[in-house]
């Protein structure tokens, strides 16, 4: 089992380098191809009461296509020095359709490659297209910081575990990684209110990853409800982690998908790569 696709996307800010890297690199090991992936707006809206005329506003989209062409052009140049074949594609449309337009493209590839909101284009809503991509894609999703610790995890996996479906099919989702790493770690947060009973069973999942060659070594550590997120942070950094697998959740009855308060503890404060679906 390997990844045969592999899809990033690319933009012209800083931390795209890390995530471009990091997406060769992959790519390179699993003998992947490897698609990067640009926006440019076709409209753009101007500031509510700013005198901005019809060719001025055409000057900025050609200058912001033409900066999408370029991070294209330099992402292809990357991968072609790895060895790795890749290919690029502008995708133009309106910002607030992007993330969809994206998210459909996902379906059609093994794994989507992306940066932390934070570090984001301001042209698209980042966290829109992290949320498309998790809950809408139907595949996995690497999130890698702007500044990733390791290129090409190898060492400690820390898998977080609460027995839930978006966890397991994270789990499955991220078993070229695990069966790679050295050492899986299967965190399980214990909440202070609850007792031992209420514990997601360890053993079948245990059973079930021995299957694919891949042992773990089971933690249970304390948690109060709202510091799950940050106790996850700490743990993997305590563990010398070098990835986190994990599911994404959505609780809302106002928006049809948004990100819950662990997920986006995670999304924003990781340092290193994480692996989440749902």
């Amino acid at each position: 089992m390997s990844f045969k696709d592999i899809i990033v996307y690319v933009d012209g800010t800083e931390a795209s380098k890390a995530r471009v890297a990091f997406a060769i690199a992959l790519a390179k090991a699993q003998d992947a191809d490897l698609i990067g992936v640009a926006f440019a707006p076709k409209a753009l809206l101007p500031l509510s009461g700013a005198d901005v005329g019809f060719a001025d506003m055409s000057e900025v989209l050609a200058s912001v296509k033409a900066q999408g062409e370029a991070a294209l052009k330099g992402f292809k140049a990357s991968a072609k020095e790895a060895g790795v074949a890749a290919e690029g594609r502008l995708m133009q449309g309106m910002s607030e359709e992007f993330p969809h337009d994206f998210a459909a493209f996902a379906r059609q590839v093994d794994l989507t490659i992306l940066g932390q909101p934070r570090d984001g284009d301001p042209l698209i809503g980042q966290y829109a297209l992290v949320e498309r991509c998790l809950f809408a894609s139907g595949r996995p999703v690497m999130i890698v910081p702007a500044a990733p610790a390791e290129i090409v995890p190898g060492g400690t996996v820390l898998a977080a575990w609460d027995g839930s479906a978006e966890a397991a099919r994270a789990f499955n989702d991220a078993l070229i990684f695990l069966k790679a790493a050295k050492r899986v770690v299967l965190l399980i947060g214990v909440l202070d209110d609850t007792g031992e009973e209420h514990d997601p069973p360890t053993d079948d999942m245990m059973a079930h990853l021995k299957r694919h060659g891949v042992s773990v070594e089971v933690a249970r550590v304390r948690a109060r409800e709202g510091d799950i997120g940050r106790l996850l942070l700490a743990e993997a950094k305590d563990r010398g982690a070098e990835m986190i697998v994990m599911g994404a959740f959505h609780h809302s009855r106002w928006r049809e998908f948004i990100l819950g308060g662990v997920t986006l503890t995670m999304l924003e404060e990781a340092t290193i790569p994480l692996l989440m679906a749902h």
